[in-house]
């Protein structure tokens, strides 16, 4: 039972340590790759694909959770800024579920979209930054290039230091951590070196933006340690300077796993971190971890040693650059990170958001019955508010059919109080050829059009007289049919309006008249507005929709039958002038005869 119990434990601790080391934002990174010799390095510009593979690896092993890219600023074109807004639009489109979409953005293969996406909804988070250095191969329109760019965060080191050359001359950069140029430390010398390098690196990060100190001991690459009073006064220099601005700490970590560096220089690189570390976290100096990964294979490498220097010290948050600022990381979720994450400091009523009383600030005391009864007021009056609105607005009640609903407008049109509006006038033409089933919207329809069109032809005058002429209407309609018009006039619902069946049925007797004369054919046209006049307020203006009738169907009459049969009598004239012509013809002979 003990052993079982003991491995249980050392299994669980041994998770919590692989979380926690996937849990290290890696903050240093170069896509680029930067594997050439000195003289070949040329700028190689940034591609979306480039950018979304190089955090596919991470996210196809898990960690680090949070990963960002920043290559030297002498590898940067202006291409750069594109790509990386495409890459975020890609990586936007993955975190929302779109795979295809991301994968068409950063053109890539739906697989690698798919993984990236499962990724970044489990929580991992990436960020575009840049190695800001004094390197002269650089573009001289690079710091545009950076603020297109919007980096999440931008560290700052120092590759180059001035010296004088025994070939090239005084002032010449020397990179000093190249190992092209490595055999130029024995005529510059440690001291001199960390002595140039740590005056421009303080002067730098005093000036410019910076959000990341890189790897502070680049300068004894080589092994080139100064004095360790020296060394220990750059330190703290450097953590003043930090702490004054508010950046923080690389702790960089690619000598635990670079090439050709030998294990007594391995040894000093970390003892040197480690101390550095201590001094930040007595300091209150943020630190930041970067595995200075120059191929994806690398990304949180040496993560497994640095886990437990962090825990030796008892430093358990580390920062990562989020929209060019520095969120800080839990390695571990303790009890007191927890407390300390959801406390929330809320004023006690009397006091203000900084913690003082109302009477130190110079402010009157509030009342607290006069509070609470201007609360309930506010809160009778929104009260008020509502309820009106629910009963019924004034804009609710003057609003137009047209300007509301699709819904709103139907049930306007089949609404027999507002058979006047404007919008069943412009309906009315198709009701002429083909009524619809409703006798309520075929009641109003009609009712519009012979106004409209009356006050068209008519003066202003007739159309006044017109208007309020409705009893009169009632009275000029019982002329033609007085039993059904008595009974549409007083009746305007649905039940007059079935009494009109009949005078559709006189429709055909139009067709059968015309074919005689025109004449009837005219007055049978009446016959047929007699119908709608029954299903509405029509018959009303019967009189002057006689006066209109052979205007407005002056030309239904021209394609009546009754006009084609008027045509064909002129055709038959010719034919009889041509007999006449032959019996004259014929008389000639006989009388020559």
């Amino acid at each position: 039972m003990d052993t079982s119990r003991s491995e249980g434990s050392r299994t669980l601790k041994e998770t919590e340590r692989q979380l926690a080391i996937a849990a290290i934002p890696d903050v240093h990174g170069h896509a680029k790759g930067e594997h050439r010799a000195y003289s070949e390095e040329r700028p190689l510009p940034y591609s979306a694909r480039m950018l979304f593979l190089w955090f596919y690896h991470a996210c196809r092993r898990g960690s680090p959770r949070f990963l960002m890219v920043s290559d030297h600023v002498n590898f940067l074109t202006f291409e750069d800024p594109g790509a990386i807004n495409t890459l975020r639009r890609a990586l936007k489109l993955a975190l929302a579920g779109d795979i295809y979409g991301a994968a068409e953005t950063a053109v890539v293969d739906v697989a690698h979209a798919t993984i990236v996406s499962e990724a970044l909804r489990r929580g991992m988070r990436f960020s575009i930054g840049a190695e800001v250095d004094n390197d002269p191969r650089s573009r001289p329109d690079v710091a545009n290039i950076i603020d297109a760019m919007r980096p999440d965060g931008i560290v700052r080191s120092i590759h180059f230091v001035p010296i004088d050359h025994p070939e090239k001359g005084a002032d010449w950069l020397w990179p000093f951590d190249n190992p092209e140029f490595a055999q130029l430390l024995d005529s510059v010398g440690a001291e001199r070196l960390w002595e140039l390098y740590t005056q421009r690196l303080f002067e730098d990060i005093t000036t410019l933006p910076t959000h990341i100190v890189g790897h502070f001991y680049v300068a004894a690459t080589f092994g080139a340690w100064p004095a360790p009073a020296k060394l220990e006064q750059y330190e703290d220099r450097l953590l003043e300077i930090c702490k004054e601005r508010g950046i923080a700490v690389e702790i960089n970590l690619r000598f635990l796993y670079r090439e050709g560096v030998e294990a007594e220089q391995r040894d000093a690189m970390l003892a040197a971190y480690t101390r550095l570390m201590r001094k930040a976290s007595a300091a209150e100096v943020s630190l930041a971890i970067g595995s200075d990964a120059h191929s994806p294979k690398d990304q949180g490498n040496g993560f497994e040693r640095i886990i437990d220097i962090l825990r030796e010290l008892d430093i358990n948050e580390v920062v990562f650059p989020i929209g060019g600022r520095l969120a800080k990381v839990a390695l571990r979720a303790s009890r007191e990170h927890i407390e300390r994450a959801k406390r929330v400091d809320t004023p006690q009523p009397g006091t203000s958001i900084a913690g003082f009383s109302r009477a130190e600030l110079g402010l009157p005391e509030i009342d607290e019955e006069e509070e609470r009864r201007l609360a309930e007021q506010r809160a009778r009056s929104v009260r008020d508010v509502g309820s009106k609105r629910r009963a019924g607005s004034p804009e609710r009640v003057t609003k137009s059919p047209s300007e509301g609903s699709p819904e709103t407008a139907r049930g306007a049109r089949s609404s027999p109080k507002r058979s006047s509006s404007a919008k069943p006038a412009k309906e009315t033409p198709k009701e002429k050829s083909a009524p619809p089933p409703q006798p309520k919207a075929s009641a109003a329809k009609p009712a519009a059009k012979p106004a409209a069109k009356a006050t068209e032809k008519k003066p202003a005058a007739a159309v006044k007289k017109s208007a309020p002429a409705k009893p009169a209407a009632k009275k000029a309609a019982p002329a033609k049919k007085a039993a059904p018009v008595k009974k549409a006039a007083p009746v305007k619902k649905a039940a007059p309006a079935k009494k009109a069946a009949p005078a559709k049925k006189a429709a055909p007797a139009k067709k059968a008249a015309p074919a005689k004369k025109a004449a009837p054919a005219k007055k049978a046209a009446p016959v047929k507005k007699a119908a709608p006049a029954k299903k509405a307020a029509p018959a009303k203006k019967a009189a002057p929709a006689k006066k209109a009738a052979p205007v407005k169907k002056a030309a239904p009459a021209k394609k009546a039958a009754p006009v084609k049969k008027a045509a064909a009598r002129p055709a038959a004239k010719p034919i009889a002038k041509k007999s006449v012509v032959k019996k004259t013809t014929t008389a000639k002979k006989t009388k020559r005869r």
